[in-house]
């Protein structure tokens, strides 16, 4: 059965998308995780864990930042708590995480989620040798790029919904702004600061916690006039970012996609979506289109 996954964008959301269509949350956690999500401190995070048994829900576990050394006992303490869980996968990037997997016999539970990396069948199939649950095909492929890929490794979430991550820096960019311009606005945590490039028009979300700064795009991707060539792909996985949309935007996607999947048609629903979220740059984004706009 495909997999229908989504982000849990804000701790307050948890009870609407365990209500939801959706087969997977996936989580971001303080010590594993750099995205604009909120981050599950341990008690959430063990309230989450406990919710979603209840709800006969999935879960799974952002681990995508960038580890130094000071970091591995931290992060080991919190691969050794999911590994004691049923039914969580971890989405990762750094291979140090991989290592720790290993050290708990879960490396079937392993996404491998390099964000923009993930773009080659090669490297796809060498992660997906070493035992992985399945691996995340870059955002920013054509089409007929993420079809091929799919296709031969067998194993790909492929992300259908969202804004995208354009860009991250382990550099705290916006507060070295702040610092060279003299200004006294919080940038830190701060969801409400966006960016516009010169050759465009859209506004693209910026945000910076201790993790470093990151760029989202001014559109919303959304696959509604493509879901069917995906679908023929055979992926193992559909991803839905919450990131940047509200959760309405959010839990109707959610729908608009199980319907598909159920055997709705796809340009009716994608149309019904459109219209309810008219005044949102939903877009196609690199589907038609290489590498830039």
């Amino acid at each position: 059965m495909l997999n229908l996954i989504t982000t849990l964008e804000r701790f307050e959301d948890l009870p609407a998308l365990l209500n939801s269509d959706v087969d997977t949350i996936l989580v971001s956690v303080e010590g594993l995780s750099s995205s604009c999500a909120c981050k599950l401190n341990p008690d959430e995070l063990k309230e989450t864990v406990q919710a979603a048994a209840e709800a006969k829900k999935q879960l799974a576990v952002l681990a995508n930042m960038t580890l130094h050394e000071g970091m591995l006992d931290d992060a080991d303490r919190l691969m050794q708590y999911i590994a004691m869980q049923e039914n969580i996968s971890v989405f990762f990037a750094d291979p140090s995480i991989f290592g720790i997997a290993k050290k708990y016999h879960m490396t079937d539970r392993m996404v491998y989620e390099p964000e923009t990396l993930m773009t080659s069948i090669p490297d796809a199939g060498w992660w997906i040798q070493r035992g992985v649950e399945g691996i995340c095909i870059s955002p920013i492929l054509t089409l007929q790029e993420t079809v091929e890929i799919a296709s031969t490794v067998k194993k790909a979430i492929v992300t259908v919904h969202g804004r995208t991550l354009m860009s991250r820096s382990y550099r705290r960019l916006l507060s070295a702004y702040k610092d060279q311009n003299h200004l006294t606005e919080d940038v830190t945590d701060n969801r409400d600061l966006y960016i516009v490039e010169k050759q465009r028009e859209g506004s693209m979300p910026i945000y910076e916690d201790e993790t470093g700064t990151l760029i989202y795009s001014d559109d919303v991707l959304d696959s509604f006039d493509f879901i069917e060539d995906v679908l023929k792909s055979h992926p193992i996985g559909l991803l839905i970012n919450g990131g940047y949309i509200t959760i309405e935007e959010q839990l109707s996607a959610v729908s608009a996609y199980k319907r598909i999947l159920n055997g709705e048609d796809a340009n009716t629903v994608g149309k019904e979506y459109r219209e309810q979220f008219a005044s949102e740059p939903l877009d196609s984004g690199y589907y038609e289109q290489k590498t830039v706009k």
